[in-house]
């Protein structure tokens, strides 16, 4: 099964990935096994509770990686936030 997608990411994101290219690598080879892999088992992928539950987080390590996903046909990857788990869920509030 060949799904098509996009990574899109906002300023906030890129600019820490750009940082962190190692974080940004493993999200993407995350991503990319989530929608086309063998195992997307292995991705440690939780749907984010509450108000927000059309976001989701991937973990990589220490580091939390929220995204949405829009679009039906082309999934559409959309990271909202990227950082060290306590920083990543304490700017989430700030998120409609």
């Amino acid at each position: 099964m060949n799904i098509a997608y996009k990574i899109r990411y906002t300023k906030a994101s890129d600019k820490f990935l750009k940082v962190h290219e190692d974080v940004r690598e493993q999200y993407e080879d995350a991503i990319r096994e989530l929608l086309v892999g063998d195992h997307p088992e292995k991705v440690d992928v939780k749907r984010i509770k509450g108000k927000r539950n059309y976001y989701y987080r991937i973990r990589i390590g220490g580091y939390r990686v929220i995204y949405t996903i829009i679009n039906g046909e082309i999934i559409v990857i959309d990271t909202a936030i990227a950082g060290p788990r306590g920083d990543v869920y304490k700017k989430m509030k700030g998120m409609d």
